[in-house]
């Protein structure tokens, strides 16, 4: 099964693929007319002036949408990754009580909340119920065959808002960590910044900005934003920078 890096990492490339596909498309419209045969007949004639045709307000439409869906990527890829966490975690312990008592704890409260949202489900979560029942029933002392329910852990985080971020890893004992990504080279030369400390606050802030854009597109905010091609260049650069140097610190939890 791939990591939650490398899954991510490919829906990056897959998304970079379609950012590419809409600038070069704009460029394309503006300058097929000066190599078209006006004259000649036929389907592909026809199609190539309809192309140029089309009313188009520019690449920077479309720009907002994969702004979006690049933000739902990183949202997908930080719950797994904390998903990931719980269930080495839950590896390393010989028995259930072995386990941290904060981890137990969480994971039995974490679970109740999940199941009490059953009648207002999310509709991206997929809640396998008797599962997460039965992997409850198996956290018993002195029980070596246990399993944590470790999406009640992951679905925690609904927002790239920092805030929400600190908190979710925090469920799993995964603490301190914005300094750690600050000591991240390419994150600092990224954001233009010097020390740990302040690429981590950057990064924060980053974070805060992102979060902000997403929820205006996607939930039709008042005033217009429009995303520009260095924009959403950055924005891409950024998120793939921030989930290599977070996955860095998961691995070592």
């Amino acid at each position: 099964m791939p990591s939650p890096l490398s899954e991510f990492e490919a829906q990056i490339d897959g998304l970079k693929v379609d950012f590419d596909f809409v600038r070069l498309a704009s460029q394309l419209r503006r300058r097929i007319g000066s190599i078209l045969q006006w004259q000649a007949q036929g389907e592909d004639t026809e199609l190539a002036k309809k192309f140029i045709r089309t009313t188009f307000s520019g690449p920077e439409g479309m720009y907002g949408p994969l702004l979006v869906r690049l933000l739902a990527c990183l949202e997908q890829y930080l719950r797994k990754s904390i998903a990931s966490a719980v269930i080495r975690k839950a590896q390393k312990a010989k028995s259930y009580e072995d386990l941290a008592e904060t981890l137990r704890n969480r994971n039995l409260i974490l679970t109740g909340r999940l199941l009490s949202m059953l009648e207002t489900p999310r509709e991206y979560l997929k809640l396998n119920v008797d599962e997460m029942i039965e992997n409850l029933a198996s956290c018993n002392k002195g029980s070596s065959s246990f399993r944590l329910n470790a999406q009640a852990f992951s679905a925690t985080l609904a927002s790239v808002n920092p805030v929400v971020i600190e908190k979710a890893f925090e469920y799993v004992d995964i603490c301190n960590w914005w300094d750690t990504i600050g000591a991240n080279p390419r994150t600092a030369a990224l954001l233009g910044t010097k020390g740990n400390r302040a690429t981590g606050i950057r990064v924060k802030d980053r974070l805060k900005e992102l979060a902000r854009l997403r929820n205006h597109l996607a939930h039709g905010g008042e005033g217009q934003i429009v995303i520009s091609d260095s924009q959403l260049s950055d924005a891409i650069e950024f998120t793939l920078a921030f989930a290599k140097a977070l996955d860095a610190v998961v691995q070592h939890c």
